[in-house]
């Protein structure tokens, strides 16, 4: 019984610190419509739906867009903090000189930070 006690202690200790981390620190994913065919970090991608998902542990986080289990770019962003929480899930574009247009940043439902390329 003892033994069932220390186990259930360090379960809710690990449990509390895991709950208790950073924002920052965790990973997250999003499902992101591209509504325009758009171009990031030089690689094309086509108006769809796409799972986009980091991993921050630096202040430069892995972002990766995928289709299925496609990982169709694999490329580097940044959160900023803006400070206003936004209603809907937007993708913001810039025109190149060109007419292409690129994925300047995301926006997330709900939050104030946003994913931002390029910059």
């Amino acid at each position: 019984m003892d033994m069932r006690k220390r186990l259930a202690k360090s379960m809710l200790s690990v449990a509390l610190l895991l709950a208790s981390g950073v924002p920052a620190i965790a990973n997250g994913s999003r499902h992101v419509t591209l509504r325009h065919d758009a171009v990031l970090s030089g690689t094309s991608l086509p108006a769809g739906q796409y799972i986009v998902s980091w991993a921050v542990h630096s202040p430069q986080p892995k972002v990766e867009f995928t289709q299925g289990r496609k990982v169709v770019l694999s490329t580097q962003g940044r959160f900023e903090d803006r400070g206003q929480k936004y209603a809907a899930d937007t993708v913001v574009y810039k025109t190149a000189s060109d007419g292409t247009l690129t994925v300047s940043e995301i926006r997330f439902a709900g939050s104030s930070e946003v994913l931002v390329f390029n910059r």
